[in-house]
């Protein structure tokens, strides 16, 4: 549906129901090259109500969902506006209805912050959350690499919360971060195991190809790198993604030698995490 130009209508913004999901799985096929979450998600957040649809003459053009985090923050995620709709300024309109949203819901008293992670060249979503008075608060950079091959020993591991002191600030889990705190540790073990290679503390994500370190990394980079590729083969995988803070500059430059990737170059990082609080 090309665009004409003239005035957009304005969408009407209201919780998501079980009717709208075939226009949400439009959506997310239409997203990322359809490597997207969002279809597969929508079923549990329209349940727990926690998904929003932007929709436009009976038809669901747009959603975001905000849902509790520990720490006190409120997590903003499956932003998206359907192929046909983009750059039309309802982008927009969902961005300003999602963070809307969530203003209210801190000014209530039931959060104290609002965060989310980007890719950082999703230029649009960062421009607007800058002129709605978010900042960066952390940066990471996840990186890939295919038929991985590691016969290293691990054995599984139950960390203390002193074994995730070290983080900066979040814990990777999906392209979700909880804040590092007691309840940000228990819902990150909900949902990943830790491994343990010599002195190295990593974390896997559970049914994910996604390994973090959690002590030791920087001190011995190929321990890490081995602990997590032999992590995924146990788990009957072949591709290892590692997802790293910026500051993992040993860990980072081992990855590179040893064959991982990113997806477009850079050496420094490409997620972005942004908060905002009043």
């Amino acid at each position: 549906m090309p665009y004409l130009g003239g005035n957009i209508s304005e969408l009407s913004i209201r919780i998501a129901i079980m009717d709208d999901l075939e226009d949400i799985a439009a959506i997310s096929r239409t997203t990322w090259d359809g490597d997207d979450y969002l279809e597969n998600k929508a079923r549990g957040w329209i349940r727990d109500r926690s998904l929003y649809a932007g929709e436009l003459d009976g038809m669901v053009v747009g959603t975001f969902r905000l849902s509790p985090m520990p720490g006190g923050v409120l997590w903003l995620e499956g932003l998206r506006v359907h192929l046909d709709y983009r750059n039309r300024g309802y982008g927009r309109q969902i961005a300003d209805a999602a963070f809307e949203a969530g203003k209210k819901i801190i000014g209530s008293g039931s959060a104290g912050c609002m965060e989310f992670s980007t890719y950082f060249r999703n230029n649009e979503s960062i421009h607007i959350s800058l002129s709605q008075g978010f900042r960066v608060v952390n940066r990471f950079i996840l990186m890939n690499r295919e038929g991985i091959d590691s016969t290293a020993g691990i054995e599984k591991y139950e960390p203390s919360n002193a074994d995730f002191m070290s983080l900066p600030g979040h814990i990777p889990c999906g392209w979700k971060y909880p804040r590092l705190c007691p309840a940000g540790i228990e819902w990150a073990l909900q949902r990943c195991e830790a491994w343990r290679k010599g002195d190295v503390l990593l974390l896997k994500k559970r049914s994910s190809d996604e390994t973090t370190p959690l002590r030791g990394a920087e001190e011995d980079p190929d321990s890490f790198l081995d602990g997590a590729e032999a992590a995924i083969l146990r788990a009957g995988g072949s591709h290892s993604c590692i997802v790293l803070h910026e500051s993992d500059r040993k860990v980072i430059e081992r990855a590179f030698e040893r064959g991982y990737d990113t997806w477009e170059p850079i050496d420094d990082y490409n997620v972005l995490i942004f908060r905002y609080s009043i």
